[in-house]
């Protein structure tokens, strides 16, 4: 397996650029822990963040993960072939009320990503479980609702529904309106809007993004 200086050169470029891990996330629209991850080596980013962080720092895709890159020349040369190679993959660079739109959207989304939804789930359990009848044999299904609050911000973040997590969305309704009411059939007919969802959604990414190129 051919060795990866993905994190090591990211780690480079943005201390050769004075940025913090939460000003880098910040500007690419992600956020500080997926930054920190990618500089571990833990996580990579996607095609499209891929793309972006070549273009942000002027770099080729290929050299950023395979070559180990001297992140002073890259400075002092901001011009270099790299930001072609991006160019290549996305011709259309966004204007500058869309950037500012972005940075508006990257703040927000991190925000949101900073709340500790898990730590306020299970207090909010423990309040439903004192003082709401059956609240400690009904309220543990909102535990669920961690993976779809992050997922949301995911959404917001990439301004992808396809990135929202519908399925386990659809798995607490089952479950609190299914104890709620003992309606478990029909209620499961809520599982086959399931497959339907994503090509909805996908659809929907697809026309936002050719708008936003137009």
């Amino acid at each position: 397996m051919t060795q990866s200086y993905f994190g090591d050169n990211l780690y480079s470029l943005r201390k050769s650029r004075g940025l913090s891990q939460d000003e880098f996330a910040e500007s690419l629209g992600v956020s500080r822990q997926a930054v920190s991850k990618w500089e571990r080596n833990e996580a990579y980013p996607d095609t499209e963040n891929l793309i972006a962080i070549a273009k942000f720092f002027g770099v080729k895709i290929d050299d950023l993960i395979n070559t180990p890159i001297n992140a002073n020349e890259v400075v002092e040369d901001d011009q270099s072939s790299g930001l072609d190679e991006a160019t290549e993959y996305e011709e259309d660079a966004d204007d500058d009320e869309d950037k500012e739109n972005k940075n508006h959207t990257s703040a927000a989304s991190y925000i949101w990503d900073s709340v500790p939804f898990a730590v306020i789930a299970t207090i909010a359990y423990l309040i439903i479980g004192f003082f709401v009848e059956r609240g400690w044999e009904i309220g543990w299904t909102i535990f669920v609702l961690v993976p779809v609050y992050y997922s949301v911000t995911d959404c917001i973040r990439r301004k992808r529904f396809s990135s929202f997590n519908y399925p386990v969305l659809v798995t607490f309704l089952f479950l609190l309106f299914g104890m709620l009411y003992g309606i478990w059939h029909p209620l499961w007919i809520l599982f086959l809007t399931v497959p339907v969802y994503y090509p909805i959604a996908s659809a929907i990414d697809n026309a936002i993004r050719s708008k936003n190129k137009r």
